[in-house]
C-alpha cells in the first residue's frame, strides 16, 4: 500500500514541475539543446539546429527556417531563394512540429540546387506575447553521398532505460541523468539532511542512555529524553527511507528529457506463396 503512494506522489511531483513550466511546448529542454546534437549513422546528411521569434507561433517557426537558409548560405556559400517548397506538412499548433519536409531552392556556382530538409524535433517558449522557437533539423548534405536522413530511424523518446535507476542508489544521480536537475537536488538533499537527522538523534539518545547509568538518582529524567530522542531517531529513518525509495521509483517511472535516437534503419524481406483465382505465385514482402 505504501508502495502504491509512493509511485503516485512520484508521478504527481513529475506533474506538478511539469506545470510550473509556464508556456513552454515541455517541462524540459529537449536534450539536443542542453549538450551537442545528434549524430548521424549514415552519410548523406547533418543535423543543424535554428532558433526564430515572432509574435505567432508560426511567425516563429518561419523565421527558424529563414535563419536555417542564412546560416546554410554562409557555411556552405550558396544563395538560398526565396522559395521554400513544402512537400509534407505537418498540424500547425501549439504541439511541436515533427516530421515536416521542406525543400530550399538555392544556387551554387551558378548551378540550381535542391536541398531536402526535415524537422526533427521543435522547442517553444512564450514570454511577454512573443514566441521562441528552436528546431532541429535534418538537412541533405551535398557533399557526401547518401540518401539523407532516410537512410537511418530517427526518433524521439524521454526513456533512458535501467540506467538511471543504477545511478540512484546514490540519491538524485538519476534525475541528474535524465535531466531533472530539480529533482536531482531535492532527493540529494532531502536524503542528505534525513541521514544528519538520524546521526543527530542517534547521538543524543545514546547520550542519555550513558548518563542514565552514570547518574542514576535522574534515571527517571535521562529515560524520557532517551525514549524521545529514539522516537525522533526512527521517524527520521522512516522519512529517510521512503525518500531514498521515492528516488529509485522516481527514476525508474518519471519521463527525462527528451532525446533524439537514431539508428541505421533495417531492412526486413519476405518471400511467401500467394494464392490467385487462376494460380499460384511468390509475394514478397519488405518491413522497414
Amino acid at each position: 500500500m505504501k508502495l502504491r503512494y509512493i509511485i503516485l506522489l512520484s508521478l504527481f511531483l513529475s506533474l506538478t514541475l511539469s506545470a510550473f513550466a509556464g508556456d513552454k511546448s515541455d517541462g524540459m529542454k529537449p536534450r539536443w539543446m542542453t549538450s551537442s546534437l545528434p549524430s548521424p549513422k549514415s552519410s548523406g546528411y547533418i543535423f543543424i539546429s535554428a532558433q526564430g521569434s515572432g509574435t505567432s507561433l508560426e511567425e516563429a517557426r518561419q523565421m527558424a527556417i529563414i535563419n536555417l537558409s542564412s546560416r546554410l548560405e554562409h557555411e556552405r556559400g550558396i544563395v538560398v531563394s526565396s522559395t521554400v517548397r513544402i512537400e509534407k506538412r505537418a498540424e500547425r499548433n501549439e504541439a511541436p512540429v515533427k516530421n515536416q519536409e521542406f525543400t530550399l531552392e538555392a544556387s551554387e556556382k551558378g548551378k540550381l540546387i535542391e536541398i531536402t530538409c526535415r524537422v526533427v524535433d521543435e522547442y517553444w517558449e512564450r514570454e511577454k506575447g512573443r514566441y521562441f522557437v528552436t528546431d532541429l533539423f535534418t538537412v541533405n548534405d551535398l557533399t557526401q553521398p547518401g540518401n539523407g536522413s532516410n537512410s537511418d530511424r530517427i526518433r524521439l523518446t524521454t526513456s533512458y532505460g535501467a540506467g538511471p535507476v543504477f545511478c540512484s542508489l546514490i540519491p538524485g544521480v538519476g534525475q541528474f541523468v535524465k535531466g531533472s536537475s530539480l529533482k536531482g537536488s531535492l532527493f540529494l538533499g532531502g536524503t542528505a539532511v534525513g541521514a544528519a537527522a538520524v546521526i543527530l538523534c542517534e547521538n543524543q539518545r545514546a547520550d542519555y542512555a550513558k548518563k542514565m547509568k552514570e547518574r542514576p538518582q535522574h534515571f527517571d529524567f535521562y529515560r524520557d529524553k532517551k525514549s524521545k530522542w529514539e522516537t525522533g531517531r526512527n521517524i527520521a529513518i522512516g522519512v529517510t527511507g521512503a525518500i531514498y525509495l521515492w528516488n529509485l521509483i522516481d527514476a525508474a517511472v518519471a519521463p527525462g528529457r527528451r532525446k533524439v535516437v537514431v539508428s541505421h534503419r533495417s531492412y526486413n524481406y519476405a518471400f511467401a506463396p500467394v494464392v490467385f483465382d487462376d494460380g499460384v505465385g511468390v509475394g514478397f514482402a519488405m518491413n522497414f
